[in-house]
């Protein structure tokens, strides 16, 4: 899964505000019918809507971003390092695909979904190195958990019920992107893998699109759900 620049929390509270004003601007604008006397009143006037701005709403605050860069580099180079390990994963990438095939063979959706990087990893390892987490976007680690937990869950458990109980055997994972360097893990980026039908048919599967690389421990990161 790649970020994109999404706006914060008090930012989209204060569109929020802003949209529900300018409904109510629309409504007080509305002509209202008189009584009924027979004669059709003349419209009146209407008032020229007043100029909202997103500055006057509450929660908003100056974008001042001077991680600004790290958008372009695709990683905050002020992160710390740190200590925890990945718990699990396989020891390398193809012992990852190999264990794929296999959980997808026995149907094994929770085996899969621990071969997973899991809210810990992703809070304490991954998140602080992404532009994403930077203060000037007020995302917060929760904020970008709730799409990555969810795609993780819904995209394992979309290739079990494609391909669960099928005799797949790993040949190799095909590569489109580099792998991306952080301080704390590698990101193998735009995987494919191919696997041997029972039938010695080579297949492609892009669904585990990316995977994360720390200290000689390989974990799920991004798939398409």
């Amino acid at each position: 899964m790649r970020f994109g620049a999404r706006t914060g929390p008090a930012r989209r509270r204060a569109w929020r505000a802003l949209g529900c004003a300018l409904v109510l601007v629309a409504l007080a604008g509305a002509n209202v019918p008189a009584a009924d006397s027979g004669i059709s009143p003349e419209p009146a006037p209407a008032a020229p809507p007043p100029r909202a701005s997103v500055r006057n709403s509450p929660g908003w605050y100056p974008g001042v971003d001077p991680e600004s860069a790290s958008v372009v580099i695709g990683r905050r180079t002020n992160a710390p390092v740190v200590r925890e390990p990945f718990r699990g994963g396989a020891r390398s990438l193809d012992e990852l695909g190999r264990t794929v095939c296999r959980l997808l063979h026995h149907e094994a959706r929770d085996s899969m979904l621990a071969l997973c990087v899991n809210a810990d990893e992703f809070r304490d390892i991954l998140w602080r190195e992404f532009p994403q987490s930077r203060p000037a976007t007020g995302l917060t680690w929760q904020d970008a958990w709730g799409a990555v937990g969810m795609r993780l869950h819904t995209g394992c458990s979309g290739a079990i019920g494609d391909y669960g109980g099928r005799v797949l055997e790993f040949v190799r994972f095909e590569r489109a992107d580099t792998t991306m360097r952080f301080k704390n893990f590698k990101l193998h980026r735009g995987l494919v893998l191919v696997a041997r039908n029972d039938e010695g048919r080579e297949e492609r599967f892009d669904w585990l699109r990316s995977v994360a690389e720390r200290k000689g421990a390989f974990k799920i990161f991004g798939v398409e759900d």
